[in-house]
């Protein structure tokens, strides 16, 4: 799936592998639970959550993303948040060996 965005406020859903899903809107909520998504965000204070593996980000000023990767035994979860830990906005980031790496 592609899907694309510029409203402010706006909830976007996929379940699809290798979604690339985009907005430009503040305040977006976006989910996906497929593998190897894709999903930029240049709005402030977006919110991103991830439920399948090997997803990237890219985050707007203020946004928040949870991504998912696996340790070997189990699913887990990692939370990224623009302007902290050296999360900078419009860079894209994913999860390597439970670290999270520019892409």
């Amino acid at each position: 799936a592609q899907i694309g965005s510029s409203g402010d406020g706006a909830q976007i859903g996929s379940s699809s592998d290798n979604a690339r899903i985009g907005s430009s809107g503040d305040g977006a909520r976006i989910g996906s639970s497929g593998y190897g998504a894709q999903i930029v965000c240049s709005g402030e204070n977006t919110t991103v959550a991830f439920a399948g593996r090997h997803g990237s980000v890219s985050l707007g000023k203020g946004g928040a993303a949870s991504l998912v990767w696996h340790d070997g035994n189990r699913n887990r979860f990692i939370n990224i948040y623009e302007g902290e830990d050296g999360i900078e906005a419009g860079v894209l980031y994913a999860i390597k060996n439970g670290k999270v790496v520019r892409k």
